[in-house]
């Protein structure tokens, strides 16, 4: 369990650092920059909720029965994606919200992921890039 924990934690900080350096370029980029701020924070914030709610929907459903299991973990599926539809709306509805920035906090978490869990991963590129007949 503090495997996961680790890894989630990584992740984490991965997006804070990410959506960090973008929050900073964005003050001399954004004008003004506030309401881009506020999105990035809002849809940082959102993004890093349904990571761990995704988290906790895992660990619950492993210890379920199988249909228990994909009904539970359908069900918070459904949840997060709700409410990721509900944030993007109420960014493009505030005014006081950038809903670019909101976006861009909202999917620099999968790019975290990606950068940390697969594209470090040297064995899925020579399986890649494996010929056919080596194997």
């Amino acid at each position: 369990m503090d495997g996961i924990w680790d890894t989630q934690l990584k992740i984490m900080k991965g997006v804070l650092i990410v959506n960090g350096i973008i929050g900073v370029l964005a003050v001399f980029i954004a004008k003004p920059p506030m309401p881009f701020l506020t999105g990035l924070l809002f849809g940082t914030m959102i993004a890093l909720l349904n990571f761990r709610l995704l988290s906790l929907t895992l660990n619950k459903a492993v210890q379920l029965q199988p249909h228990q299991a994909r009904v539970y973990a359908a069900s918070r599926y459904i949840l997060r994606y709700i409410i990721i539809g509900i944030v993007l709306y109420i960014s493009v509805k505030a005014e006081h919200i950038h809903a670019l920035g909101t976006i861009i906090g909202v999917i620099t978490l999968k790019f975290v992921v990606l950068q940390k869990e697969l594209f470090n991963n040297k064995q899925y590129f020579k399986n890649i890039f494996k010929r056919k007949e080596a194997e």
